[in-house]
């Protein structure tokens, strides 16, 4: 479990110069593709392989995949100790009666044990594994290997002495500890590397898994980060693969001699976690190469693991996206990262609901981020993690049967399935009658927000937060959208409009390529500081996009030093706090900020940054009504999907097929102390070429099926939504 928290070619080059000069008098340009170097985050990773069907048939999941040895390690700290009858209850738990009531349940995947502590420690637990496996194959159900990413100071480190050698060392030359018995891990150490591979092996020859789930696959925070000549060795290999000669150094640098560079170090710094704007140079490369060397890491073993076995699905656990700076904390870039995989997990603890204080929170982000990257998000769906007096595991699987990618969640322990409640057992056998209508879909999208690298690993603060909240408005007023990264940015034709919530820091053929798309008739919505800086946070002469945005900021001094009293507040608070303009054929509009609630000023000084935004602080904006006009005005037409009067506190997503024959709304009410949700009036774009034949309501909180009287107009089907407990889902079939 996770504690812790191109190098362009002279054609693109001359087309971008020319594009430059021609569109953006402005625009800085002197930097493409002899200063800015080899940008990994902009580069689309291509998918060397092919993805398991069984993905995209309904999981729904079990797991329990500590072994013996650690849960008996541990002692039971913090579950109250440990049963007195553990090894009865671990026996029992990967028994064939225990596989029999999960296949009766209908359970068609789990997680268990197989590597923790170290291969002669675990070895025990790994033949239970092994048994448990055939098992659950026996009675069609997959199953997942867990593999640890820690290093067992007590087992491994005694039983491979080499492997204290692995282990990530803080500028001390101290081990970091991941718990007062674990270290972390140098990911990079090509022994380290070696050795996983062995396990790796172990687990796909031995055991024959469909899919293999590596935990603890993030690094340290600042201050606990790896300090070592290993660690510097491959820092300057980033860097001299990055910038690749000498003049791109000394750009960088201010010189080109970097062998005597090292990676950051925190003595000095009293509080790295609420360190908010990154502008050192060392700093930032240092960011981008945690990200890369992770990445490298992952795709290292992802690749052997598909050596042996072609069909196996890998899957890691970075988390999902909720306001928090992951490639400053923990070197996790998900662009980069995931793409490796399939599945990836998220332990967030946004569990579904309205707070007393009427904040609707969700994994929403995280599932969409997941969507659109083409993987299946992994997440706690059941009991375990829901408001028992409100039974909000219902909307927990609903949220994740409404926006995750053909998957209920993670529902219990194995042991378990014969104890859950009727709500469980409800929503199980609806997944599982319904499933065909959440098979090979893809969300509908008008609108998509930029989530760009060097804004949000190099800020902290206002990125991370503005675009959190730019996003809780389009959830809570339904507007259909994607979360998109910088290697989107040369496919943005997909969308109808694209929202730049203070993305601060763009390079030249970023600013391009939104400048083009503007231009050719796409809608944009920016806000505050968005293309102020450059990749390197460096400070423009104004905003790069000012001609789009028809806004002017005061003029800076291009001097080194204090940048004329350069500040967020002396900037802005002489911008205007909404602007609407066309430019070229595509409509625009750029506000101030979005004003976090409570704030009385767009230039109010952002929160400072604790680790992360958390869900506390996602009430709607104080400008939101400005925000929702801006995004109807820049997309100039109502959405894939328009609600009359229906609640802040639903939600919606929207789906089409694959073959094109179903367009499925599912709206689900995140407020369960209302009982009833009224019915909705709603209209939805019917896709160009297609007709309605019908509409279909179904809902897990209701038996059967039932058919919706429709109006089809002008391209759209106007209807009404039955009354919501919890999901409902309206299926148009399509002809």
């Amino acid at each position: 479990m996770k504690l812790l928290p191109h190098r362009p070619t002279l054609r693109r080059n001359l087309h971008y110069i020319v594009a430059a000069f021609t569109l953006a008098p402005i625009a800085a340009i002197a930097q493409i593709g002899n200063q800015t170097g080899n940008l990994s985050w902009e580069k689309p990773i291509p998918r060397t392989f092919s993805e398991a069907g069984w993905l995209d048939t309904g999981i729904v999941s079990v797991g329990n995949w500590e072994g013996l040895a650690f849960r008996t390690r541990t002692g039971g700290q913090g579950l109250g100790g440990l049963p007195v009858d553990l090894k009865d209850v671990w026996d029992a738990e990967h028994s064939e009666a225990t596989v029999i009531a999960m296949q009766k349940a209908g359970v068609t995947f789990a997680i268990t044990n197989f590597y923790k502590t170290g291969v002669k420690s675990d070895h025990d637990d790994m033949e239970t594994a092994k048994a448990f496996t055939a098992l659950c194959h026996k009675h069609g159900i997959r199953v997942a290997l867990y593999m640890g990413g820690t290093i067992f100071a007590e087992a491994l480190a005694h039983d491979v002495p080499e492997a204290k050698n692995w282990a990530a060392r803080d500028e001390y030359g101290q081990p970091i500890r991941y718990s007062p018995y674990r270290y972390v891990p140098d990911f990079g150490t090509p022994a380290f590397i070696t050795y996983m591979k062995t396990v790796i092996r172990l687990a796909i020859t031995e055991v024959h898994p469909d899919m293999l789930h590596f935990d603890n696959l993030s690094l340290s925070p600042p201050p606990n980060t790896a300090v070592s000549p290993e660690v510097n060795r491959r820092f300057h290999a980033f860097l001299h693969a990055k910038y690749s000669t000498p003049a791109q150094l000394k750009a960088r640098f201010g010189f080109s001699d970097i062998e005597g560079m090292s990676v950051p170090t925190w003595k000095q710094v009293s509080n790295p976690l609420a360190i908010n704007t990154i502008e050192d140079p060392v700093m930032e490369e240092w960011i981008d190469f945690r990200c890369q060397d992770l990445a490298d890491y992952y795709r290292q073993i992802a690749t052997y693991a598909r050596t042996l076995d072609k069909n196996i699905v890998i899957e890691l656990n970075p988390h999902g996206v909720f306001g928090e700076n992951g490639a400053y904390l923990f070197g996790i870039d998900h662009p980069r990262l995931v793409e490796y995989g399939s599945i990836y997990s998220s332990e967030e603890s946004n569990e579904a609901e309205v707070t007393s204080k009427d904040v609707l929170v969700s994994k929403i982000r995280s599932y969409k981020q997941a969507r659109h990257l083409g993987e299946t998000m992994y997440g706690y769906t059941g009991t375990g993690r829901a408001n028992e007096a409100l039974h909000t595991e219902r909307l927990l699987m609903a949220e994740s049967m409404a926006y995750n990618r053909n998957s209920i969640g993670d529902l219990s322990e194995p042991l378990d399935v014969e104890t859950w409640p009727a709500d469980v057992k409800q929503y199980v056998s609806y997944f599982h009658e319904q499933n065909a209508h959440y098979q090979k879909t893809h969300p509908v999208a008008d609108v998509a927000v930029l989530r760009s690298f060097p804004s949000q690993a190099y800020n902290s603060g206002a990125p991370q937060l503005q675009s959190t909240l730019m996003e809780q408005v389009l959830i809570q007023y339904k507007i259909p959208f994607d979360i998109i990264t910088d290697r989107d940015l040369t496919n943005l034709a997909r969308y109808r409009t694209i929202i730049l919530a203070d993305q601060e820091s763009l390079t030249d053929q970023a600013v391009q390529h939104i400048r083009d798309y503007v231009a050719q008739g796409g809608g944009l919505v920016a806000t505050g500081m968005t293309s102020f800086y450059t990749q390197w946070h460096r400070r423009r002469k104004d905003l790069a996009l000012a001609d789009v945005f028809n806004v002017r900021t005061p003029g800076i001094r291009p001097s080194f030093g204090s940048g004329g009293g350069l500040s967020r507040g002396n900037i802005l608070d002489h911008v205007p706090e909404y602007q609407e303009n066309v430019f070229g054929k595509g409509r625009v509009v750029y506000l101030r900020a979005v004003v976090p609630a409570g704030k009385t000023s767009a230039t109010a000084d952002i929160p400072p940054v604790n680790q992360a935004y958390k869900h506390d602080l996602w009430e709607l904006p104080e400008n939101t009504a400005g925000l929702v006009k801006a995004v109807r005005y820049a997309y100039g037409s109502p959405f894939s999907v328009e609600f009359e009067k229906a609640p802040l506190t639903t939600t919606m997503e929207l789906t089409d097929n694959a073959d094109g024959s179903e367009r499925t709304l599912h709206w689900l009410n995140y407020k369960l102390q209302t009982p009833k949700v009224a019915p909705a009036k709603v209209s939805i774009a019917i896709p160009a070429g297609k007709h309605v034949a019908s509409i279909e309501a179904l809902s897990p909180d209701r038996e059967g099926s039932q058919s919706i009287t429709f109006r089809e107009e002008n391209g759209r089907a106007s209807f009404t939504l039955p009354e919501l407990t919890v999901y409902n889902v309206a299926v148009l079939h399509l002809k």
